[in-house]
């Protein structure tokens, strides 16, 4: 007789449990593990007893599988996948097999123009070299040609509808998951974490500099009615640009490695070299990116939702974006940075970091979604 089916009574003479009467536990439900209650025509679920028909046939909850059981826990930003009854360890894979090509096929469609104009400005063959300097000159181009920004920015732009069409066909659901805990995207808290981001990459910087004797000196690229349509894609594009970067490196990929690795930290570093290399920056301007990919990372999962990081990102390119038409800087850092934009990089994104978690603390914002996760059952799954 085991410990579990026997009633404990007061020490016995010998000091041992003296043993009680013996207590037949009832069978549990296949399905959920949860104990079936006894009734005069035998054993039956909770919900059907007093009911004078005979009880409906179990039907297995979303979700089940012989040897799993039902179990509630509450699931970090990273970990959110596991809230879909349908997950399965593979299904980010078949989602990037559905949504990569998509992508890649779109992308090189897109791309038309470009192509047409590089090849039609080359008086012959291009090598590898010639090629990368024509891309470059294709790059810069997007500050003066608004046929170029289009396609460049709305090229990345394009990850957001190819996710939501892979994911609606085979990735976690509902869709809102890969937002936030709170299955949706929570506006007043991304118009809250824009503000924050505004003042810190915007307001501070423009008065420090004026303040001590800066002279912001304009020099835009392009003049009249090119550089108002300029302005006009800038804020058009840039902030789905900006949010589609977001849903795939820190929404499917922290999701991704969230699901396989529990620690929240193998989420969010293991992404962010991936997001460092999509930015043909030189080296300091690189690590200054991989150092906002931390950053977004962490903010993603210690907030609970991508807000804080799609509002770091936004206002950081219409800044970069806006600055590099009126000539103020070079959005693409193709050159010319040093060790000190990587320490101003630390300084901005770490006091970002600090004040998004103060007022995220100040909201009693939700960092975690209560759900039920379908866990391998160690004694029904040896049976």
């Amino acid at each position: 007789m085991s410990e579990n089916s026997r009633e404990h009574t007061p020490w016995g003479a010998d000091g041992q449990d003296v043993p009680g009467p013996e207590v037949t536990q009832p069978p549990l439900s296949p399905y959920t593990q949860a104990p079936l209650h006894q009734s005069p025509g035998g054993y039956l679920p909770a919900p059907f007893l007093g009911n004078d028909q005979a009880p409906p046939l179990q039907v297995p909850p979303p979700g089940w599988r012989p040897g799993y059981r039902a179990e509630t826990q509450e699931l970090g930003y990273h970990r959110l996948a596991l809230a879909d009854p349908k997950n399965r360890w593979w299904s980010p894979l078949v989602e990037a097999a559905i949504g990569v090509p998509i992508y890649f096929v779109l992308s090189l469609l897109m791309s038309i123009p470009l192509v047409l104009q590089a090849v039609s400005s080359a008086e012959s063959p291009m090598d590898a070299g010639e090629m990368t300097s024509t891309m470059e000159t294709l790059q810069r181009s997007a500050l003066e040609s608004p046929l170029s920004f289009t396609l460049m920015f709305g090229s990345i732009a394009l990850m957001f509808p190819v996710m939501w069409l892979a994911r609606l066909i085979i990735g976690p659901k509902p869709w809102g998951l890969v937002h936030s805990v709170a299955g949706r995207i929570r506006w007043d808290w991304l118009l809250t974490c824009c503000g924050i981001a505004a003042l810190l990459f915007v307001v501070f910087p423009v008065a420090l500099d004026l303040a001590t004797g800066g002279n912001l000196t304009f020099e835009p690229k392009t003049q009249g009615s090119t550089l108002a349509v300029l302005l006009l894609l800038v804020v058009l594009i840039v902030p789905f640009q900006a949010y589609a970067e977001e849903l795939v490196f820190r929404g499917y990929l922290l999701q991704t490695v969230g699901r396989w690795l529990k620690h929240p930290a193998w989420a969010i570093v293991l992404p962010a070299p991936l997001f460092m290399l999509g930015h043909a920056y030189d080296l300091w301007a690189q690590l200054s990116i991989l150092v906002m990919a931390l950053a977004a990372g962490f903010v993603t999962w210690r907030t609970g939702g991508l807000e804080a990081a799609i509002a770091l990102h936004v206002v950081n390119n219409l800044v970069a974006m806006t600055f590099g038409i009126y000539g103020l800087a070079d959005p693409f850092v193709l050159e010319g940075s040093t060790w000190v934009n990587l320490v101003s990089a630390v300084i901005t994104q770490g006091l970002f970091v600090l004040v998004v978690l103060w007022a995220a603390k100040k909201r009693k914002l939700a960092r975690t979604r209560t759900a039920q996760v379908w866990v391998k059952d160690e004694v029904t799954g040896a049976r």
